[in-house]
């Protein structure tokens, strides 16, 4: 298991329910962190929860532009140094039937699943070095297709192959990309559908998954992990 004590670890969705779990454990294990959120309220809630466990740098940033994105990556470098991890949590679902679903939705879903992955790799990308990992978030929806939500069964399917072509490219360089794809897990993503929450898995499992990752022998790529909750079964 790789120590992450030193190590920077770019977070995008930061203050989402997976985004602070894992911002809380990478400060107490030591990492440095660069975060980045839509929402400058938890994002900073977020801070002083974290406040002198390790070094920290934060920015509230649009996900689908990539100016800002930019910015926010070369800001990170220069404040952190070395990146060793991406992970790419920001993420969003917007149910609903085809026939009367609106282009602007289907343009939200793929802006901010699909293109927001897109350019928080690439900037990343460009200044990592060996070795270091990508770890995206799918959806064991891009396997199994949900009829109410056609449209991020789609945009976590792109992120699937999107990583696998980008692993193609940035391997040479020895850096990673994974795509995890978990099940439902109980945090605020539901709004106020209607869910069986007794089916679904913690924030905390999913964390778990997405720490093996993180931390894994950097000579092993792990191409994907699709799991959910046995209480499906």
């Amino acid at each position: 298991m790789v120590d992450m004590k030193g190590k920077h670890i770019v977070i995008t969705g930061a203050s989402g329910g997976m985004g602070s779990i894992l911002t809380k454990r990478l400060a107490d294990m030591g990492a440095k962190l660069s975060l980045c959120s839509n929402d400058e309220g938890l994002l900073n809630k977020l801070k002083e929860e974290i406040n002198g466990k390790t070094e920290v740098f934060s920015k509230v940033i649009d996900i689908t532009d990539e100016a800002q994105v930019e910015a926010f990556i070369e800001e990170s470098y220069k404040a952190n140094g070395e990146f060793y991890g991406l992970l790419n949590l920001a993420g969003l679902s917007i149910p609903g039937q085809i026939p009367e679903t609106p282009v602007e939705a289907f343009d939200t879903m793929m802006d901010v699943n699909v293109k927001g992955t897109f350019l928080t790799s690439k900037h990343f990308a460009h200044h990592a070095q060996s070795p270091a990992v990508i770890i995206n978030i799918g959806s064991m929806a891009a396997i199994n297709a949900n009829g109410n939500a056609p449209l991020y069964c789609t945009a976590k399917a792109a992120v699937n192959m999107l990583s696998k072509a980008l692993l193609l490219q940035v391997a040479s360089k020895k850096i990673r990309v994974t795509t995890v794809n978990p099940g439902g897990a109980d945090t605020a993503f539901w709004g106020d559908r209607k869910v069986d929450r007794t089916k679904l898995m913690s924030a905390d499992d999913v964390c778990d998954i997405i720490m093996f990752v993180l931390t894994s022998n950097p000579n092993v790529q792990i191409h994907e992990i699709s799991f959910e909750s046995m209480a499906k079964f």
